[in-house]
């Protein structure tokens, strides 16, 4: 009797199936680095342009507009009507609030205004150049730095912006 059973027996699935598994767990944690590095681009973008564009209103309006975290994944961008330097909820005007991507967060609080000619303000009125730092959920780190011109410069790492 020569009878040949056609198919794949159970260890011979099991033993691909382990296969798949351990080339799955190595290509899944890169793409997924890849994603939060992405997200942290974008979240820079993001805080670039807002800061560009709170520094051009400031110069055309002749008005202190600026942006502000309002905790560690959101920040709202606003004009300050009463030219006190700080964010005042139901006096100054709120352009825009921001929430992060998913995974960003900021690592310490900020706020920044640029006045009538472009330069930077803290939020007690005093030169206002200063790191905001972002990081992902690898601690991947990029800061975003402000000088004391109102240049706006972005970098790799959490540096101190010198």
């Amino acid at each position: 009797m020569d009878r040949k059973i056609k198919g794949y027996n159970i260890f011979e699935i099991l033993v691909i199936l382990v296969i798949i598994g351990i080339l799955m767990a190595i290509v899944i944690r890169p793409i997924l680095v890849f994603i939060a590095n992405q997200r942290l681009n974008q979240a820079v973008n993001m805080v670039v342009a807002d800061l560009n564009a709170a520094k051009i209103y400031s110069i055309s309006k002749s008005n202190l507009a600026g942006i502000t975290n309002q905790n560690n994944n959101s920040y709202v961008v606003y004009i300050n009507n009463d030219n006190n330097c700080s964010f005042d909820n139901g006096v100054d005007r709120v352009d825009r609030l921001i929430n992060l991507p998913a995974g960003i967060t900021f690592d310490s609080d900020f706020s920044f205004l640029f006045d009538r000619k472009g330069y930077p303000r803290n939020a007690s009125c005093g030169l206002g150049f200063g790191p905001i730092v972002l990081k992902n959920n690898y601690d991947n780190y990029k800061t975003v730095c402000i000088d004391r011109f109102g240049r706006i410069r972005v970098e790799n790492g959490s540096s101190t912006c010198n």
